[in-house]
């Protein structure tokens, strides 16, 4: 088992200025300290996890870079709208795909098989749900990190609701409620 150990003192160290000018948007937000904002957790876990990872939900790309920086593996990144406001189309190890991973039958081996899969749309439960059912369903095998898990009554009913080993990390994600799911006890994070 591989322990991934979490303090805010290594997430705030990280050099988040560096990729500014890759990430098109949410300057304000990127560089925020980690328990505030998630993209510095989001870009450690990407230094710490040894194979593909795959995104749920890319809205701007900004998760994605932050995965991608440091990782030299392939990060998978779904959605069913493009509201990229920049072309990412030069960072070689982010696929961008244009549709509903569930029925993604050409990369559903790389989804079922990455280490680590990071949640973030659309916040109302039902979905959340649907992709919980989903890898359950299909064997998922790996870590899974949801955004957002207390922002609304919808999302902290789906999150009491979780059947297997989850962890509250919001202390080192997103103010609104980071956690992860465990899959399997492949990967540990120590709190």
């Amino acid at each position: 088992m591989r322990k991934i150990k979490l303090q805010n003192s290594i997430l705030d160290a990280l050099d988040m200025d560096s990729l500014m000018p890759v990430i098109g948007t949410y300057h304000d937000y990127f560089t925020l300290l980690s328990g505030q904002e998630h993209y510095r957790l989001l870009r450690y876990l990407g230094q710490q996890i040894e194979g593909d990872i795959v995104e749920i939900g890319t809205h701007a790309g900004t998760s994605a870079i932050a995965l991608a920086a440091d990782n030299n593996y392939t990060v998978l990144t779904y959605d069913i709208v493009d509201e990229k406001v920049k072309d990412h189309s030069d960072q070689l190890n982010i696929i961008f795909r244009l549709t509903d991973y569930s029925t993604d039958n050409e990369y559903q081996d790389t989804i079922l098989s990455s280490k680590m899969i990071f949640i973030d749309a659309p916040h109302n439960g039902g979905f959340e749900r649907e992709c919980y059912s989903w890898l359950k369903e299909k064997c998922y095998k790996g870590l899974t990190v949801w955004d957002d898990i207390h922002l609304n009554a919808e999302m902290r009913s789906f999150w009491a609701d979780v059947d297997l080993p989850k962890q509250d990390i919001t202390k080192y994600g997103h103010v609104t409620g980071t956690g992860v799911i465990y899959f399997s006890k492949d990967i540990e994070l120590l709190t």
